[in-house]
């Protein structure tokens, strides 16, 4: 395996890793969608979930999150939920190789304040398309366990594609851009709508043996975000990387807004990947909020898998 194609397998972890959010409801897939999975008053679970994650060699994940806020008014049988739409997305911009892919599998454990969520399996594909062009899917199922009961189903479902513009193995300074379009389809139940797209802009820069990247870019659920990511590869070929990653809701709520619900979310994890053998790599990752827990963040986030790379 050449180091560069480890280097891009290796960043998967970050993609599972990556889903350090969830809402203070639970999420089935909806890190990336910010709505609630379990109720706050209600006896039936909605569909929201944790986190959603692209273990794509480019080390693609979506994640978000939300914090749901039940307002009775003054008559207890009318109940408003509200929460913010958060959302954010990390890739690399290193170009893939036309027709080889990947497949992946993965579990994901998330804690928050009255709930807790497991993904498992969280499942991924990727493949070139051309020496520019890559496509991804990623397909996770949840099982969230909240105070008074449980819910379990299938996540929201996140297929990219990502454009290499320019590849920083190409480049005399190895410094790399890349669009990466995504679409959403969120869990049934959602308000809004289950289909919304996401669209990141990536950067890259490599200084051998470490690597910088990061995104930004803009969810039409409501929501800008930005992230970024610091690769090193031991001697062992273990690649070590940290993430912090922030999203922004976009959308005014008079409720949250009234409440001081904070509009920003902010995230960090770490993640070790090694490979084995020459075409599969396992990876760990453990990450938690640093914004407020009270307010649907997440206390403890733990995700790993083993991707398996496949060769024309």
């Amino acid at each position: 395996m050449t180091s560069r194609s480890f280097s891009l397998t290796a960043a998967l972890a970050i993609g599972l890793v990556i889903a350090l959010s969830t809402n203070a409801n639970g999420q089935g897939n909806g890190n990336g969608n910010g709505r609630p999975k379990a109720p706050t008053n209600n006896p039936a679970p909605t569909t929201s979930s944790p986190a959603s994650s692209s273990p794509a060699p480019t080390a693609s994940a979506p994640t978000g999150t939300s914090t749901p806020i039940t307002d009775a008014g003054t008559d207890p049988s009318v109940s408003i939920v509200t929460f913010r739409q958060f959302g954010s997305w990390l890739d690399d911009a290193s170009a893939g190789t036309p027709g080889e892919g990947y497949v992946s599998i993965g579990v994901g454990y998330w804690r928050l304040s009255g709930m807790s969520q497991i993904n498992m399996p969280m499942l991924g594909a990727g493949v070139g398309v051309t020496d520019r062009m890559q496509v991804s899917a990623t397909v996770p199922f949840y099982n969230v366990r909240y105070e008074g009961g449980s819910a379990r189903g299938l996540d929201d479902i996140y297929l990219g594609a990502k454009y290499t513009l320019i590849d920083p193995t190409l480049t005399i300074s190895e410094f790399g851009l890349a669009v990466s379009p995504v679409m959403e389809v969120l869990s049934p139940g959602a308000p809004g709508g289950r289909v919304h797209f996401a669209i990141p802009v990536s950067l890259e820069m490599r200084r051998a043996p470490f690597r910088v990247y990061g995104s930004a870019g803009y969810f039409t659920r409501g929501s800008v975000f930005t992230g970024g990511a610091l690769e090193w590869t031991s001697p062992s070929r273990m690649v070590i990387t940290g993430v912090l990653i922030q999203s922004y809701s976009l959308k005014g709520d008079p409720v949250l807004d009234q409440m001081m619900v904070a509009r920003q979310r902010l995230d960090a994890m770490g993640s070790a990947a090694y490979p084995l053998g020459s075409l599969a790599v396992a990876y760990a990752s453990v990450g938690r909020s640093l914004s407020s827990l009270e307010e649907g963040g997440t206390s403890l986030a733990l995700t790993g898998g083993m991707s398996v790379r496949l060769s024309r």
